[in-house]
């Protein structure tokens, strides 16, 4: 179970304060008709008993009074629950508690002021469905519920004996004593149903989400495939045809090729992508972490790229000590560190510079800095980094970026409890920051 839907065990509330305010905001309306199904059940066995007691009784003024003023202020309640908006879900709540005490200590009196021996066991009885409807079809939340219960089977034991004493009253202690723990059981039963519906339907949700953004980004690899992965290599296959029916000479075969050759190696660096991505993705990405010497990795990356750093007149600065070490997934972070850099050389224009640099920070993590003197980039752009996006930046050779990389590159490195941002403005260069572990 995800962190945001832990919950307390025994009061039943969501740890997570967002969660707990979401919860209650998907039940507000459930919750307040639940109650106003109440208020009005109240009302009308007020109003129906009056009646009963009138034509029972002929006249009992303290019935009339108590249940006819039970059912005037019932009604009042009721009325202000059309008030209660969304955002005020707690009131329903705290109205809940206020009416269930209410009627409780209504017919506490009632029994108080009422010298029938036949009434002996009224307010026990009352007390039951009380509880009962508490528990069950008042929609309360199982910790006021809990506190509701307590409050009028402890208010019971304590008025029949130190108040109103009766022989035949305290032997209904233990009828409502059991039927006080299967109140609780209930409201807890029904209380915690309610939240493992909720966690289920918004897991379930993020989960359709998660499926619709995998379609979303699948959609965009085929396109990414069918242009990027295609164009150059229908461009060599064009080429060798020419050059073998003799339409092209050696010399400007060589020319054409040399053109080719960028779009190829790009091509084969977004290929390498999509597979990482694909097994990311497909399979799940295995993290085998180990000691990384930075400085040799940078090296070994320099290596790579020397071709194309030359191909631009790019000058690749590496200012990190040479025992500088993380503690990662050593095919993960090279795949992160050779998209920076081949991104920094996209748009780096031709005699500009690169400097890669380490610094220590506190909690046992380095931050590792690319910088280079490109292009730049805009605020929106930064915001729409790390997402596979067609609609991306020409680079300085008019090299297309699918944005692929990039989207591995957050991914990889959160893999490894790391953190990546970048900073760029227009004209400016951009910088990557990330920060790894060193142990």
């Amino acid at each position: 179970m995800s962190k945001l839907y832990k919950y307390n065990p025994l009061f039943l509330w969501f740890k997570n304060p967002k969660t707990e305010k979401k919860f209650n905001l998907n039940s507000f309306k459930d919750d307040l008709y639940a109650l106003r199904f109440v208020i009005v059940l109240g009302t009308t066995l007020s109003i129906i008993f009056i009646f009963v007691d009138v034509i029972r009784y002929k006249a009992d003024f303290i019935s009339i009074a108590f249940r006819g003023g039970m059912a005037l202020i019932l009604i009042t309640l009721g009325g202000l629950t059309f008030l209660f908006k969304k955002n005020n879900f707690k009131f329903t709540q705290y109205m809940g508690i206020l009416i269930a005490l209410f009627v409780s200590s209504i017919f506490f009196l009632h029994y108080h002021f009422n010298d029938d021996p036949a009434f002996d066991i009224f307010l026990s009885n009352i007390l039951m469905v009380l509880i009962f409807i508490t528990s069950t079809i008042m929609g309360m939340r199982f910790r006021y519920a809990l506190m509701v219960n307590t409050i009028n089977f402890v208010g019971y034991i304590f008025y029949i004996e130190n108040i109103n004493y009766s022989a035949i009253a305290e032997r209904q202690i233990s009828q409502l004593f059991v039927i006080y723990m299967v109140g609780i059981l209930a409201s807890y039963l029904l209380d915690r149903q309610k939240m493992t519906a909720f966690i289920n339907k918004n897991e379930l949700d993020l989960e359709v989400k998660k499926v619709d953004e995998l379609n979303k980004v699948k959609n965009k690899l085929f396109s990414i495939i069918s242009h990027d992965l295609r164009g150059p290599i229908v461009s060599l296959k064009g080429i060798l045809g020419l050059y073998k029916k003799g339409g092209i000479s050696e010399t400007e075969f060589k020319q054409l090729t040399n053109n080719l050759e960028s779009d190829l190696n790009s091509s084969s660096n977004l290929l390498d992508n999509l597979l990482a991505w694909s097994k990311s993705q497909l399979q799940g990405l295995e993290i085998k972490k180990s000691s990384i010497n930075i400085n040799e990795e940078f090296e070994n990356l320099k290596k790579l790229f020397d071709s194309q750093l030359k191909s631009k007149g790019i000058i690749l600065d590496i200012s990190i000590p040479g025992k500088s070490t993380i503690y990662a997934d050593r095919e993960s972070i090279q795949i992160v560190l050779r998209n920076i850099i081949s991104n920094a050389i996209k748009f780096t224009p031709w005699g500009g510079q690169i400097t890669i640099s380490a610094k220590k920070q506190k909690d046992n993590k380095v931050e590792l800095n690319i910088s280079d003197s490109g292009v730049g980039m805009p605020p929106e752009k930064i915001a729409q980094l790390f997402q596979v996006n067609r609609d991306t930046l020409i680079g300085t050779s008019s090299a297309n970026g699918a944005g692929i990389g990039l989207l591995l590159v957050k991914e990889f490195v959160e893999l490894n409890n790391g953190k990546v941002s970048v900073e760029s403005s227009i004209g400016n260069g951009t910088t990557f920051h990330v920060l790894l572990p060193t142990q």
